[in-house]
């Protein structure tokens, strides 16, 4: 898709690392121990990971990001597959110590059962003791204040601003995800437009998902900086351990 081609070229500009979420992700790992990325993008976290001593295979679906990714990642036990995040029996062979889905990614899918699925999965495919990280925006906040948009994020340098916009279908708990992406390249501003479909997944619900699959602890929060969650919380990310 043109979107998704255009916005992997910026991808890095408009999400840098942050290394908070650096040290989130990589609490308690060791050298060696296998690592999952989901809806990895360009692979910023999984070549973190990977330059820390974590054997990482990143996982995405367009095919413009993983080259990105696999350019960036050259010399790491870092690799990278172009496919559905959710064809998680591809790795049924393979345990790991760290699986996680950040970036609102999960609620891409199409449905919560399809979610409550998908965590079952990845409760499947990780060791004992092993790590489920998910981070989505707080959509308890979204809800309870009626939020129509997230504020812009602006590389006004670069020439780069990307919009972010909500309109909530009460009737089937979905968010429709309405983006806008400006580069302006001289004088010449292109315009590139999306709008995909969000799975309203809330507190109460993936807190049901994470027990019925059957881990043992789960801990929310409201930020990689591991301040403590709320409705009042931006994002909300949540730890579980099998």
């Amino acid at each position: 898709m043109k979107f998704y081609s255009e916005l992997s070229r910026v991808y890095d500009l408009i999400f840098p690392l942050d290394d908070d979420t650096v040290n989130f992700l990589s609490e308690n790992l060791k050298s060696g121990d296998r690592v999952l990325d989901l809806a990895c993008g360009t692979g910023e976290y999984s070549i973190a990971l990977g330059k820390l001593g974590a054997s990482v295979i990143g996982v995405d679906l367009n095919g413009d990001m993983i080259k990105i990714a696999e350019e960036k990642a050259k010399g790491l036990d870092t690799s990278f597959i172009e496919t559905d995040m959710t064809r998680l029996l591809d790795f049924q062979n393979k345990k790991f110590k760290l699986i996680f889905c950040i970036g609102n990614s999960i609620v891409h899918l199409n449905s919560k059962n399809k979610i409550g699925e998908f965590i079952q999965e990845i409760y499947n495919n990780l060791d004992n003791n092993g790590v489920l990280i998910i981070q989505t925006i707080n959509f308890d906040r979204i809800l309870k204040y009626n939020i129509d948009s997230l504020p812009p994020i602006e590389r006004s340098e670069e020439g780069v601003n990307f919009i972010r916009k909500y309109n909530y279908n009460k009737t089937k708990e979905i968010l429709d995800f309405s983006t806008e992406l400006v580069i302006k390249d001289k004088l010449i501003e292109n315009r590139y437009i999306n709008s995909v479909p969000l799975i309203m997944l809330m507190k109460d619900d993936i807190t049901s998902m994470i027990k019925a699959a059957g881990f043992k602890n789960v801990e929310f929060y409201g930020g990689f900086n591991k301040i403590g969650y709320s409705e009042e919380s931006y994002a909300m990310v949540v730890k579980a351990i099998k």
